[in-house]
């Protein structure tokens, strides 16, 4: 079917059907004039002006506060630092340098810095 055949069997289709022809005209006017009204009317939409009024807060009862979490009373939230640990806490929380340990890692470190520095330009 080509486009001269379809021309022509709308052209039998409106001939044969007169009021199908006139409301389909109707419903194309009113869709044009729809799509008019929505692109060139411009819609204005009114932005709401905040005012807020704030009056001065007048206290009628005493202030409760909330109650906070409790803390045990063992429980330090902080505490004095010393200026120098004694010998038994040194050993309680460090741990002595293994020589041997650190050579080891020097020579780790020695070697990344080796291959970055070679690899850059």
């Amino acid at each position: 079917m080509d486009f001269s055949e379809l021309g022509e069997n709308i052209r039998d289709f409106f001939s044969q059907r007169q009021k199908a022809l006139l409301l389909s005209s109707i419903l194309a006017l009113f869709f044009c004039a729809a799509l008019l009204a929505i692109i060139l009317i411009p819609q204005k939409k009114e932005v709401p002006s905040a005012k807020f009024k704030s009056e001065p807060l007048e206290a009628d009862q005493e202030l409760l506060l909330p109650q906070g979490v409790s803390i045990p009373q063992e429980y330090a939230t902080s505490r004095e630092t010393k200026e120098k640990w004694s010998k038994e806490e040194v050993r309680e929380w460090l741990t002595p340098v293994d020589e041997e340990a650190l050579k080891k890692l020097s020579a780790a470190n020695d070697f990344l810095i080796q291959n970055i520095t070679e690899a850059a330009p």
